[in-house]
């Protein structure tokens, strides 16, 4: 509502003036009443109207006169506020009077008896300038305000930006300045065995500036200079002494405070840093770079997600991740497929990183070795990683917007994804393995070929190469070679007039003899009375 203040002799004329109008639908709100022009004077310092509406016959001091000292005031000093936009009501229909008013900018001039509607309909236009004047300098204000605030955290600041920043804030010298961060960590995918969603939050892409906004007009109803700051992910605030005195000075107590506010809205995984608090604005650059420094201890104070670079500076924080073995334990659990094993060696992982007050850099940088390394692995296996459901959440996931809880989830189903499909591509290696193996055998049967000698061709061990050649074909390795041998022996004894120890030395029998007793065994007869029985058939 616009402030208006009514000036008149008459005590009865501002009461009927007061009933009169319908204010409130006017825009406006009276905050004051005025005898005559002296007291009118006072009265525009202490309230700062936007609108005087003044007759203009009064004793002493009448309302040009009124006009004019304001006028001429508000020329002469140097004053944050514009002058009132002034009406003038009177009985006398004096072009002289409507003159001189005009010269002093006076917005209308309405004769008595007062017509309500035409009134009415004057502060209605004045309302909406009055509208588009205060959002312009409100405009102007906060960008002032932007550009002051960016020049002490820049260390940009020049001779005259104190006064200026004095002049628009309206702070002291030796009033508290406190610079917050904010930090949303809410997670933007929930993850599940091998499902991954979308959260709500996500998916409505809601703007954290606001939010943050949001929050600070629910704290600070009415109160001026709370503009928020993008820096990257995290939104900034400079908070003044106005701001703390409620809570008592208390920054835990304010933080708290704001974190029940993000909550209130949905959003319970908000990080708050504050860094050092200062006296004086040419430091204001400070409180934010110790904002900054404060993000190196998240996690250990990640259950309460406030801190205080004040109570955390003497921390000693582990800025590079140096646990290989605990890495590698991992990295052999998974490609065992020891899967609770791997479960409770993740989770250990995570609490050594938390005890050793790791900074959310070094946190980040062991995610990553470890994510490298296991690809690593698939990749030698020839898996592809791309199938992997988690893959991309896991890699894309930052300590600087996640929480430890959050990271632990991830890198778990992540591993376990990445356990299975090692599994999965090491059932089709060998499946192709075998493939080649029986292709090897089919072209060199007649060779001087054995279990041994192809394991050793294809780098495995004899044993588990006959294993697993039974488990894929169902039959033993040295009767599929039988077989292939057999099956061209008796070939070769249809179609040709080779005699039976050519035959046996072509097919890879070493002796003829022992030909002959093998093909007695599969054919119920020897190679002679097979191929006679041909062409006596024949």
């Amino acid at each position: 509502m616009h402030r208006v203040l009514l000036v008149d002799d008459e005590v009865y004329a501002r009461k009927g003036l007061r009933k009169l109008i319908r204010w409130e639908a006017c825009g406006f709100e009276v905050a004051g009443e005025a005898n005559d022009g002296d007291e009118a004077c006072t009265r525009i310092e202490e309230l700062q109207p936007d609108v005087v509406i003044t007759d203009i016959r009064m004793p002493e001091t009448d309302g040009l006169e009124l006009i004019r000292r304001t006028v001429e005031r508000d020329e002469q000093v140097l004053t944050m506020r514009k002058q009132p936009y002034f009406i003038i009501v009177s009985g006398y229909n004096d072009f002289a009077y409507a003159q001189q008013a005009v010269r002093y900018g006076v917005q209308d001039y309405i004769l008595k008896p007062i017509d309500e509607i035409e009134l009415e309909g004057t502060l209605r236009k004045l309302a909406e300038e009055l509208n588009r004047h205060k959002h312009a300098e409100q405009t102007r204000r906060e960008q002032e305000y932007v550009r002051l605030i960016d020049q002490f955290i820049y260390g940009e600041s020049e001779l005259g930006t104190l006064e200026q920043w004095t002049e628009l804030t309206g702070t002291c010298a030796g009033d508290a300045l406190a610079y917050l961060l904010f930090e949303n960590n809410t997670p933007h995918f929930r993850v599940s065995d091998n499902a991954q969603e979308e959260e709500p939050g996500a998916r409505n892409g809601e703007n954290f500036g606001r939010i943050v906004q949001s929050v600070l007009g629910m704290m600070y109803a009415n109160r001026s200079y709370l503009h928020v700051k993008e820096h990257g992910e995290r939104i900034g605030v400079l908070l003044t002494a106005e701001h703390l005195h409620p809570y008592s000075m208390n920054l835990h107590e304010v933080a708290r405070q704001m974190q029940s506010c993000f909550a209130e809205m949905g959003h319970d995984s908000v990080s708050i840093y504050i860094g050092k608090v200062c006296y004086e604005p040419l430091l204001i650059g400070h409180a934010y770079q110790t904002a900054l420094k404060a993000i190196s201890y998240k996690f250990i104070s990640e259950k309460s997600g406030i801190v205080l670079y004040d109570d955390m500076q003497h921390e000693p924080v582990q800025w590079v991740h140096t646990d290989h073995e605990k890495e590698q334990e991992l990295l052999t659990l998974m490609e065992e497929q020891r899967v609770e094993a791997l479960e409770n060696a993740v989770g250990e992982w995570f609490n050594g990183m938390r005890t050793a007050n790791y900074a959310p850099v070094a946190v980040t940088s062991a995610i990553h070795q470890l994510i490298s390394a296991v690809l690593s692995i698939l990749k030698s296996a020839e898996a592809n990683v791309k199938e992997i459901p988690s893959f991309k959440l896991i890699l894309a996931w930052q300590a600087d917007r996640g929480t430890l809880a959050e990271a632990k989830r991830l890198l778990t189903v992540f591993m376990l994804d990445s356990a299975r499909k090692l599994a999965e591509q090491r059932q089709y290696n060998h499946r192709g393995a075998m493939t080649k193996i029986k292709h090897y055998i089919e072209a060199n049967y007649s060779s001087n070929i054995s279990l041994r000698s192809i394991a050793s061709e294809f780098y495995m061990n004899p044993v588990y190469l006959g294993q697993r050649f039974r488990k894929v074909y169902g039959v033993y390795f040295n009767d599929f070679l039988l077989q292939l041998r057999m099956e061209e022996a008796k070939k070769l004894l249809r179609q040709t007039d080779m005699r039976v120890y050519e035959i046996a030395e072509r097919v890879g029998f070493g002796s003829s003899d022992y030909f002959a007793t093998q093909f007695e065994k599969k054919e119920s007869c020897s190679p002679t009375e097979y191929r006679n029985r041909i062409l006596d058939e024949g």
